[in-house]
């Protein structure tokens, strides 16, 4: 199989890449090289197309090239995510108070805790964790901080209301800032989605027992292990390629490069254990091929799906490609397939999208004579209402 950095070509695509490496390992002589292929307005319009010009800005300043237009997108960056974090630090002690501990996700555990740089953190939202024993409590409390149910997304098979959260994982919000808005994903599942069975997904308090507090907050965060499970299946599921595109591949890079004693056996075990291998392969791959992130060569091998699903799923990137996150990426049939090709096995893949009767009942309130009913709805949801390419 070919490296992912063959399938950058332009220098601005040579030039998004170049920047996204972490700020510390950064190579500025590379960076200015390209930078002097490059004309400016084309290459600031590139950058805004992928969310990214707060960290292009970054990489110039470097290399003493920051005009007061780069500057002004990198300070716009730092004072919308200083007034989110804001708002979130507050939840987050309005909650300890109630005796709820919330784990910020993703990259907004990133951001306030690894890579606390906001002009290279764009983000739509924050993803937040609680236990489910705590989430209806969480919601009351949420509100009163001044959020609102809302869903983020135009289209959505999700139910509005702290009830429907509680079947599907989780519940969506926004908070008007003044000069922004924070949109808050309150989640009781951390890894909601597909490539992985229901029954084998982490349960949030074996995550908040390993978690970490974070300094001078009340947040708390993912251990290392956790963390680069969790951000590697969501860049999986936004197929490596969707929105908001390459960008996302910074997560696995910047956990990375943060723990550098980080335990890959431990890693290792608990995506084979969950069954995940083929999704997280690609996910530490591709940054692996792009930004040098020292990935061990013996962790790829041992996650490496055979030759044919590996080149099919190569293949379907290469043609969908890594940039232009918002164009049409794959037909409803291709996409279908990508997303079955992922998975190990034929049979993780019946798991994940018909999850146990046990399951249907306990988590999604499913009787016995409803079962045929919510099995076929389910079946439908992925077929005609999930597939937003």
């Amino acid at each position: 199989m070919k490296s992912f950095k063959t399938l950058i070509q332009t220098p601005y695509e040579k030039m998004i890449v170049a920047c996204l490496v972490a700020r510390r390992d950064a190579n500025v002589d590379e960076i200015a090289q390209i930078y002097r292929q490059c004309q400016e307005r084309a290459l600031f319009e590139f950058a805004q197309e992928h969310e990214c010009a707060g960290i292009v800005a970054a990489r110039l300043e470097m290399i003493g090239q920051l005009t007061p237009k780069w500057k002004a997108v990198a300070d716009d960056w730092k004072y919308r995510l200083s007034l989110r974090f804001e708002a979130l630090d507050a939840l987050a002690e309005a909650l300890d108070a109630q005796g709820i501990p919330l784990i910020a996700l993703k990259n907004a555990g990133i951001a306030r805790a690894i890579y606390p740089h906001y002009e290279e953190c764009p983000m739509g939202d924050f993803d937040v964790l609680v236990c489910k024993k705590d989430f209806e409590r969480a919601h009351d409390i949420v509100v009163s901080q001044g959020f609102e149910l809302d869903f983020r997304a135009e289209e959505t098979i999700e139910e509005k209301g702290v009830k429907a959260g509680l079947l599907s994982g989780g519940t969506e919000y926004k908070k008007d800032l003044g000069d922004d808005t924070l949109w808050l994903e309150l989640q009781w599942r951390s890894i909601a989605g597909r490539w992985i069975a229901p029954e084998v997904e982490p349960k949030a308090e074996d995550l908040f027992a390993s978690s970490m507090a974070v300094a001078g907050t009340k947040i708390r965060l993912q251990s290392p292990v956790d963390n680069l499970i969790q951000v590697a299946l969501h860049t999986a599921k936004h197929s490596y390629v969707r929105a908001p595109g390459i960008r996302l591949h910074t997560d696995v890079d910047r956990i990375v490069r943060a723990y550098p004693d980080l335990d890959w056996e431990a890693f290792v075990e608990r995506v084979c254990a969950m069954h995940v291998k083929t999704a997280v392969y690609f996910s530490l791959k591709i940054p692996a091929d792009l930004f040098d992130t020292p990935i061990p060569q013996s962790v790829l091998d041992r996650l490496r799906p055979m030759a044919p699903q590996a080149h099919f799923i190569y293949n379907a990137i290469a043609r969908a490609g890594l940039f232009h996150p918002l164009r049409h990426k794959f037909s409803r049939v291709s996409y279908l397939a990508f997303t079955a090709m992922l998975f190990d096995t034929p049979v993780a893949c019946l798991h994940s999208a018909f999850p146990s009767p046990c399951y249907m009942r306990e988590h999604l309130g499913v009787s016995n004579v409803g079962l045929p009913l919510a099995y076929a709805k389910r079946f439908a949801n992925l077929i005609f209402r999930r597939v937003k390419t």
